[in-house]
């Protein structure tokens, strides 16, 4: 049996999910009571559950369901090496899919936590085939973890809310104690390993919106009104990880979510590449080109790629030799799936405005009034400099010297 569940006592319930006592907890994170249920649907019907699986990717009829149904999702964690690699704690599972993976790696035993009971019982269905795969649903703040235990601890879209569900005063420090939670139960040559948005990489630069609040603008703000979601630029990650002894960063393109490509050592051949692989806005139309890859060539050429990638893959810890073994690869390319669904398509320049999609009228609206508002406000202070003694004294300097600027 698993030692984190003879450390916390969980039982199992009839979902195959182990948790402390019989009740089902709340917790405030959902992809929407309609998508669950059509997940469930599906992986209950389905006979291959593989993360190469056709079957599934055949059923993805939208953004939720590609996103935990579409093979796609593994290729994150695909150009590692994840040899010696024996027991794996995934903080924050969703609903199984990079669970998955890494279950049919060879050698390896999973303790998989999610907060949220209804996504614990989907990622126990997507891996009901297995027994080494071990899924709890329970708070990471409230439950005790086994130290010096694990080779691999993983954060894979989940740092972002830690604020969210924590009771410290500021994001930051919430993040701090996910960092520290992690370490002390990995091994002394374990890896932390998370996957995030970059809060300036170079779609959310260009307009597109921000992944958890589904406005544009938020991160580069640096989230003036976080709601306990935030994300952090690389910068930032240097600062929080100075725990660890060593840091490796690598980019997955697009984006971590549903990566196409893996880049660790950034240069000309592993940018050209890229070539047909987008940035997307899953809430809303976008769209930088077909030429996108010029533009991450012109980035890598100016040693600016890793401050702008959308997403990172993170790799945290104090042996450095066990961090280059797992990191040991330059740049993989998969290829790119079709979809099976119409994502939103971005409005050419002659459509009325009436006619654009409500969120994105919305945003423009708003950024308009912002815009407004501006303008207000620097008309009254001119107004305002125009009947000060200082700006009166300036036009008499001008009338005298026949100048209308000085």
């Amino acid at each position: 049996m698993s030692k984190l569940i003879e450390l916390n006592r969980f039982s199992q319930n009839t979902s195959g999910v182990y948790q402390a006592g019989s009740a089902e907890r709340e917790f405030n994170y959902s992809d929407g009571e309609k998508s669950e249920v059509e997940l469930y649907k599906i992986l209950s019907k389905a006979e291959d559950l593989s993360c190469q699986s056709e079957e599934l990717q055949a059923a993805i009829y939208d953004w939720p369901t590609e996103y935990h149904l579409s093979s796609t999702r593994s290729n994150l964690l695909r150009p590692l090496n994840l040899d010696g690699i024996t027991k794996v704690l995934e903080l924050g599972c969703g609903c199984g899919s990079i669970t998955r993976f890494l279950a049919e790696q060879e050698g390896i035993h999973i303790d998989a936590i999610e907060g949220s009971p209804t996504r614990a019982g989907l990622a126990a269905l997507r891996c009901r085939d297995l027994d080494n795969v071990t899924i709890c649903s329970a708070n990471f703040n409230e439950i005790e973890f086994p130290e010096d235990h694990y080779d691999l601890v993983l954060f894979v879209g989940v740092t972002e809310y830690a604020g969210r569900f924590s009771e410290r005063a500021t994001d930051q420090e919430a993040l701090a104690d996910l960092l520290s939670l992690g370490k002390k139960a990995s091994k002394s040559n374990g890896v932390t390993l998370v996957a995030i948005e970059n809060r300036l990489g170079l779609k959310y630069l260009l307009g597109a919106n921000e992944d958890h609040y589904a406005v544009p603008y938020v991160g580069l703000d640096d989230y003036t009104e976080s709601t306990g979601i935030r994300t952090y630029s690389q910068q930032q990650w240097l600062q929080h990880a100075d725990d660890f002894k060593a840091i490796q960063f690598m980019y997955p393109f697009p984006d971590y979510k549903v990566p196409t490509a893996v880049i660790k050592e950034v240069s000309a051949s592993a940018i050209d590449k890229l070539k047909g692989h987008r940035s997307r806005d899953y809430s809303a139309a976008f769209d930088i080109g077909e030429n996108e890859h010029r533009v991450w060539q012109g980035l890598a050429q100016a040693g600016t790629l890793g401050q702008h990638a959308n997403s990172f893959l993170i790799a945290l810890s104090d042996d450095v030799k066990r961090l280059d073994q797992l990191c040991d690869f330059s740049a993989e390319v998969y290829p790119v799936l079709p979809l099976n669904y119409d994502i939103p398509a971005v409005p050419s320049a002659n459509q009325p405005l009436v006619q654009l999609d409500h969120k994105l009228q919305s945003h423009l609206n708003a950024q308009i009034t912002q815009l407004q508002s501006h303008s207000d406000n620097l008309q009254a202070k001119v107004e305002l400099m125009s009947n000060s003694i200082g700006w009166r004294f300036l036009n008499g300097l001008r009338s005298l010297f026949g100048k209308t600027t000085i």
